[in-house]
């Protein structure tokens, strides 16, 4: 015992020295413990609210796609049902237009087709909406696809004033998807950032594509006044533009055709001010690449900078 002065100063040493070895070994073996416990208890926090996270975007992405849904049933019916009446009033329209009016009553004749033309194109948007099929899909290269948009909104671009940024992976593992449909959601983020450019007196466009995981990722991104409320943008009907120059479908239909591509669509605005779009894909992996036989060949990535990227 330590506290035995009958045994030998040299005994009562080692004693003490033993006991304060042990002591020190018991501390650094709790401290090892604790520490191993914290890691593990913030590992599991961390899990758990990825896990929340996830369940959160898996909600919000359910109650979107119900949403589509009844949407898509109601106005299926509504649209064909009010073609018909508006086909006539815009045939009495022309009718009275051609006939003997003065110039007063051939404006105010003129003006009600006008309106018309308009709530049948509406209609139209709304039938082309509530029809969304799902396409032919093929293997296609989603850098070769970005960059037919990229061309395509080029003369667009120039004559605003947007400057264009791209960045593509090279060597991209293909995707299942529709050509058309997959074209048609690029076109319509990237005319949505022109015209948010376009009003904010130019800026800068940025359009990138790589791997992440298994997911094959497109963003498009502008430097522009951003959203008001982007975790709206997928709701149908809404619309950031004025009235009578958007329906707010064009969104939705985005979101309808990567819903049915099995992949994601994200939408936020960028701490350093503009839009963000983001795009997910499942890629193809080896065996499906071989199996399906691809059509499409696959493009050369390629880096072109017009302009420095400003957020």
């Amino acid at each position: 015992m330590l506290t035995d002065r009958s045994a030998p100063p040299a005994v009562q040493e080692f004693r003490l020295l033993l006991t304060l070895v042990t002591m020190m070994l018991m501390g650094l073996m709790v401290f090892l413990k604790q520490h191993l416990l914290d890691r593990e208890l913030l590992r599991l926090l961390n899990s758990s609210q990825e896990s929340f996270d996830n369940l959160k975007r898996l909600q919000a992405q359910l109650v979107q796609s119900e949403k589509l849904a009844s949407l898509g049933q109601l106005v299926g019916g509504a649209a064909h049902e009010l073609n018909n009446p508006l086909t006539a009033m815009l045939g009495y329209s022309d009718l009275l237009v051609a006939g003997k009016l003065d110039d007063n009553q051939r404006d105010l004749a003129t003006k009600i087709g006008h309106q018309v033309r308009r709530t049948r194109a509406l209609v139209a948007s709304l039938l082309s909406f509530a029809k969304q099929v799902p396409g032919k899909k093929i293997p296609l290269d989603m850098t070769a696809l970005v960059q037919t948009a990229v061309k395509l909104c080029h003369p667009q671009l120039q004559a605003r004033h947007i400057g264009l940024r791209t960045e593509f992976s090279a060597d991209l593992p293909l995707v299942l998807g529709d050509t058309n449909q997959l074209l048609q959601v690029c076109l319509h983020i990237m005319n949505n950032a022109m015209q948010a450019l376009e009003e904010n007196a130019g800026g800068t466009l940025s359009v990138s594509t790589r791997l992440e995981g298994e997911l094959v990722v497109l963003e498009l991104c502008d430097n522009g006044p951003g959203l008001p409320d982007p975790e709206r943008v997928f709701d149908p009907f809404y619309t950031t533009r004025p009235i009578g120059q958007g329906a707010g479908l064009g969104l939705s239909a985005c979101y309808g055709i990567l819903q049915e591509h099995h992949g994601s669509i994200f939408c936020q605005n960028r701490p350093d001010g503009g839009a963000a779009f983001r795009i997910e894909l499942p890629a193809l992996s080896a065996s499906e690449r071989n199996s399906a036989h691809p059509t499409i060949g696959r493009a050369k990535a390629a880096t072109a900078t017009k302009a420095p990227f400003q957020g």
